[in-house]
């Protein structure tokens, strides 16, 4: 009892872990089988506990190992005791499994014990390969999809494999995403009737799923285990419509943001430019009638005063000549 509360402290301090003192550099590591796989993790603050744990099949949380680089002692779990290893000092810690199996897939977090929290890097996924004994490649169905949050999404996998049972055939469903590590999500066992043969040969294995969030866009990948030979697919990538709807960074939003601004601000600059010339054009358009009025003989001299209050015009004095000249004068 006591070890399941550590292990769901452990699995909430990793889901809200800080990333920045741990690094595991390789995402996704892959080796053949039986082959030994060593997991690198650095370490940025010096310390002195650190732990190795593998998240399964159904994100089950498994210790690995447990290390003191003080008194120099480290402790591994019963799975891991005879076939393992770790290299560690207060910045680094590197695990090593020699002879891997079937069952050593999975993703492995490196973490370090402070007081009051547990900080993991990113996560490294351990894949297993082997010698291509199937005579064809892979194929999965379809090879992308774009769906919708609640929508259901139906991954197909089939396989042509004349030297193995469907008995001793498994497969394997890998996610791969832009913002965490390779997880799996799914492991078929030889006891279910997903995995269907054909009359030709060819094994299919079909896996369905609800698309919750954006979380579940990635790639999918098939691998199929083949009497201990392991093949990968080609991957089905998996796009959230929603998100695709809405697609602009907010680089972009901040750059339209500041040119609804900009132009706002420049046609409030030109209204105003506009009103202050035409106020200081008002005696310009005066001068230009009384220009365009001489007509013929007969000019009219008008004398304009700009005041606020109204204009009373007064009978114009007119003298007879030879050429009529009409003299008006117009006050305030």
């Amino acid at each position: 009892m006591k070890m399941s509360f550590v292990n769901v402290f452990l699995l909430c301090s990793l889901c809200a872990a800080q990333l920045s003192d741990v690094s595991q550099p390789e995402s996704l590591k892959t080796v053949k089988i039986g082959d030994s796989a060593t997991i690198k993790c650095f370490i940025k603050s010096a310390s002195k506990k650190t732990v190795w744990y593998k998240v399964t099949t159904g994100r089950k949380l498994k210790l690995v190992v447990k290390t003191n680089s003080q008194y120099n002692v480290r402790e591994f779990s019963d799975e891991f005791v005879n076939r393992s290893s770790v290299k560690f000092d207060m910045t680094n810690n590197h695990l090593t499994i020699n002879k891997t199996s079937w069952e050593d897939v999975g993703t492995y977090f490196c973490g370090v014990l402070h007081i009051s929290e547990v900080q993991f890097g990113s996560g490294t996924f351990l894949m297993l390969t082997g010698a291509k004994t199937i005579s064809d490649s892979v194929v999965q169905q379809p090879e992308s999809k774009s769906v919708r949050s609640g929508d259901s999404v139906t991954l197909s996998c089939s396989v042509h494999s004349a030297q193995c049972t469907a008995e001793l055939t498994s497969f394997m469903w890998l996610k791969n995403s832009d913002h965490s590590a390779p997880e799996m999500i799914y492991c078929s066992d030889n006891k279910n009737n997903i995995s269907q043969r054909t009359d030709r040969g060819r094994i299919t294995c079909e896996y369905n799923f609800v698309v919750r969030s954006r979380d579940d866009a990635g790639v999918y990948y098939c691998a199929v285990n083949a009497c201990g030979q392991i093949l990968l697919g080609n991957g089905t990538r998996i796009n959230n419509a929603d998100t695709e709807s809405i697609s602009l960074s907010p680089t972009v939003i901040a750059l339209m943001l500041s040119n609804m601004v900009l132009g706002t601000v420049t046609l409030l600059l030109v209204v105003t430019f506009c009103k202050t010339r035409m106020k200081k054009s008002a005696g310009i358009l005066f001068y230009w009638n009384f220009l365009c009025s001489q007509t013929g003989d007969t000019v009219i001299y008008t004398s304009v005063g700009l005041a606020h209050s109204s204009i009373r015009p007064r009978q114009p004095t007119v003298k007879a000549n030879k050429d009529a000249v009409i003299y008006s004068t117009l006050k305030p």
